[in-house]
């Protein structure tokens, strides 16, 4: 489904409902308002053989938070993803 507005409200609604695992996909102030809401249970980080220099940040340095590492995997194409999930 798409959801539109206060979208921690909307993720929120969803969690506590009825279902099975919630993929959300969005940019960096999308995935920051989550993490400061405390709505993240797994991170998956793709990490592109790319320098770019510049960018948004999704963890906010006063809100960053220990992680555990869940699981990695590298591609042939030089992508590595890694899930992590919230430590404590």
């Amino acid at each position: 489904s798409v959801a539109s507005g206060d979208l921690p409200r909307e993720v929120n609604a969803l969690k506590t409902g009825e279902g099975g695992d919630i993929a959300v996909f969005g940019g960096a102030g999308f995935a920051s308002a989550l993490i400061a809401a405390g709505l993240v249970d797994e991170f998956q980080l793709f990490v592109n053989p790319a320098v770019l220099g510049a960018g948004r940040r999704i963890f906010d340095q006063g809100g960053f938070r220990n992680l555990r590492l869940l699981g990695s995997k590298a591609y042939a194409c030089g992508m590595v993803v890694s899930r992590y999930a919230p430590a404590g």
